[in-house]
């Protein structure tokens, strides 16, 4: 019997089973830049700035990559679909890199460094615009996309609190990341992939309002994007907000260990993080009832840029960690609202442009948001262990006011600066609850010329 004639399942199991497919690359993708790049340079021996070089080289890699990967996966059709079979592929290549990747020691240098971290950000990939694009694809109404939406955020995250739970089971000597916690994530993922894939293939493939797109040349699929003005405002809005994240995520490590002196303390604060991640994401949907999703991420933004100040007020001493808890509880809950709206606005830009050019190019949309959360992470912890180490600062301590000027600069004050000026360009987004309701409605008659929308 045929995948599609499959009797259809409840919401419920087709929001969990979407959802669940993120589980175990999120275990995968959460320490590859936050704690596996600290992890490196603290017991492998290598050069921070070094570190910083691979991982932004890393990135210009996938500027080629992505929109290939996204033109392919538009192109694809099987019985399967044209999502399913990239994030099969995915999987078994996330595995196998994340197994290498999570073993950070003094046998392992540059070069398998490099390796590594390509091959499994190379299996997260394909998943990713896969995944992804799949979402425009299983539902055609706005509210339900974002229920999508944060339904597969939430398990993200909840796959995101497994790593720092690990350290605190007991059964290592200490509660700090270290590279026997990360050989235990590697296999979870791996069991977590066994454990949700199989289910996938019960979902539907999805469904457009595009003609086969197989003979459209790359070049049109380019000028198409381009003239989406709401996906260019999209990609500004998320390029500084994802630049500001990237570059306190990478120097978030050496923040604990370094500055505040309570990297011990790492787990504790992360798990209590990403419970609030998941009830910050509920909040965020349940007031998208009456806010619309881009002034909800403008607002959340902003919220986040409060907290990158707050990083500033926090000084080394007894109070530190509640301190942190406080500001890094804020801003959990104001990124969740952000980053679990994404995916559904950009979705809802999809359908903009399908209207646009008549061509649903899905794939290559959420390629490029793969490209730019994925550049934002290595570009943005790339650009800020450079700042740092020019300026001086070494992670062993002993650091002077240049160095932690340097530090402050790369950790606060650019990502301040990063973070309002994205969330005051969600002002000017313009498709509102009453736009897009007005696009659905013509997708589904394709009674207005797409030259009418030009």
């Amino acid at each position: 019997m045929a995948i599609s004639s499959r009797k259809p399942l409840s919401t419920v199991a087709k929001k969990s089973i979407y959802a669940a497919v993120n589980i175990p690359f999120m275990i995968m993708q959460a320490p590859a830049f936050m704690i596996l790049p600290a992890l490196y340079i603290k017991h492998a021996g290598l050069e921070l700035v070094l570190v910083g070089a691979i991982l932004t080289t890393l990135r210009v890699l996938d500027a080629v990559l992505d929109p290939v990967i996204g033109f392919l996966s538009d192109r694809t059709r099987s019985r399967l679909g044209r999502r399913k079979p990239w994030i099969l592929v995915g999987a078994v290549l996330g595995g196998a890199g994340t197994l290498a990747a999570f073993q950070p020691q003094y046998s392992t240098g540059y070069v398998y460094f490099t390796l590594a971290f390509f091959l499994m950000s190379l299996g997260w990939t394909l998943q990713e615009i896969a995944h992804s694009a799949w979402l425009s694809e299983l539902s055609e109404d706005p509210g339900e996309r974002h229920s999508l939406s944060t339904w597969r955020y939430n398990a993200g995250m909840l796959a995101t609190a497994m790593v720092p739970l690990i350290p605190l089971t007991g059964v290592f000597k200490t509660t700090e990341m270290t590279p026997q916690v990360m050989s235990v994530a590697a296999w979870l993922v791996v069991i977590f992939l066994v454990l949700t894939i199989p289910p996938m293939l019960l979902l539907p493939n999805g469904n457009t309002h595009s003609a086969d797109v197989r003979k459209v040349p790359a070049k049109t699929v380019l000028r198409d994007m381009f003239r989406n003005k709401p996906f260019l405002l999209f990609v500004a809005i998320f390029t500084a907000q994802g630049l500001s994240s990237g570059m306190v995520s990478g120097l978030y490590y050496f923040y604990l260990d370094t500055y505040l002196g309570i990297s011990g303390q790492y787990s504790y604060v992360m798990l209590s993080v990403y419970v609030l991640f998941v009830v910050g994401a509920v909040l965020w949907l349940y007031l998208a009832r009456w806010i619309d999703k881009h002034l909800i991420i403008g607002i959340c933004i902003l919220l986040t840029a409060v907290t990158n100040l707050g990083m500033y007020v926090i000084v080394p001493g007894p109070y530190a960690f509640w301190q942190l808890f406080g500001f890094f509880s804020l801003a959990a809950i104001a990124t969740a609202g952000a980053m679990a709206a994404q995916n559904a606005m950009l979705s809802d830009i999809v359908d903009f442009g399908t209207l646009q050019s008549g061509e649903s190019h899905s794939g290559n949309y959420f390629a490029a948001l793969t490209f730019i959360n994925k550049f934002n992470l290595a570009a943005g912890s790339g650009i800020a262990f450079v700042i740092a180490g020019l300026f001086g600062f070494s992670v062993k301590g002993a650091n002077g006011p240049v160095a932690m000027a340097g530090f402050f600069l790369a950790i606060i004050w650019i990502p301040l600066a990063l973070n309002v000026l994205a969330g005051l360009l969600c002002w000017k987004y313009p498709l509102n609850r009453k736009r897009l309701e007005d696009i659905r409605r013509q997708l589904q008659s394709q009674t207005l010329p797409p030259e009418e929308l030009r």
